[in-house]
């Protein structure tokens, strides 16, 4: 029986993305079935941002969180939200077909090159045997007065160790940061950037909402 509550919470973050942000776009494909979202954590937005990127492609989701935190917040059960020291709970729901988004890096931290990387992403794509995603997010103010989110997705090669795999996801994670930036550096701000798809409209800007009125009233030109 589909859960009431967990519906309700699933549209409240996709509220708040439509009404805060401007949209939300996208790069890279994703499977088909379950896999490991490895995200950097440099924004307050980011879950919520991963929440819209999975529904939106129909991956139902779970999401590991620090376990202090889980004890402040415990209603995000309700959405597959589970605690650090609940390392089965995430295996659990990546064998009933869930993506797990988990933050390597641990804790939130400035915008700019991903910090230490700890094994668990790795760690649950082995055990689960799905695949592993390095995601380079970043939600910035350009040319507008809402902000936008980046989403760029590169599937990470599961050979070898834990160790091994981390690496190689903090590498692509890494290049993939650097690489969106450059591209936010150069691009026009007041266009999307190139090679991305939009998978959310949020809130358009002031102004276009003031052309979209002259456009609209002749009396207004």
């Amino acid at each position: 029986m589909r859960d009431p509550v967990a519906a309700f919470l699933r549209h409240g973050f996709t509220y708040l993305v439509r009404r805060d942000l401007r949209g939300v776009w996208l790069r890279g494909g994703l499977p088909r079935g379950p896999f490991v979202w490895a995200a950097n954590h440099h924004s307050w937005w980011d879950p919520f941002v991963a929440s819209v990127v999975l529904e939106r492609s129909r991956h139902p989701a779970c999401l590991l969180m620090q376990q202090d935190n889980l004890a402040r917040y415990r209603f995000v059960r309700r959405v597959g939200v589970f605690g650090t020291a609940e390392p089965r709970t995430g295996l659990r729901h990546l064998a009933d077909g869930r993506t797990l988004v988990i933050y390597p890096e641990g804790k939130l931290r400035p915008a700019g090159p991903p910090g230490p990387l700890s094994p668990g992403a790795a760690w649950y794509s082995r055990q689960a045997r799905v695949p592993l995603y390095a995601v380079a997010v970043r939600v910035v103010l350009r040319g507008h007065t809402r902000p936008e989110a980046y989403v760029s997705c590169t599937e990470v090669t599961r050979r070898g160790s834990d160790g091994q795999v981390t690496e190689r996801l903090a590498e692509t994670l890494a290049a993939d940061l650097s690489a969106l930036d450059g591209q936010l550096a150069a691009a026009e701000p007041r266009r999307p950037l190139a090679s991305f798809r939009r998978v959310l409209a949020g809130r358009r800007s002031v102004d276009e909402q003031i052309d979209t009125v002259q456009g609209a009233a002749p009396w207004a030109s």
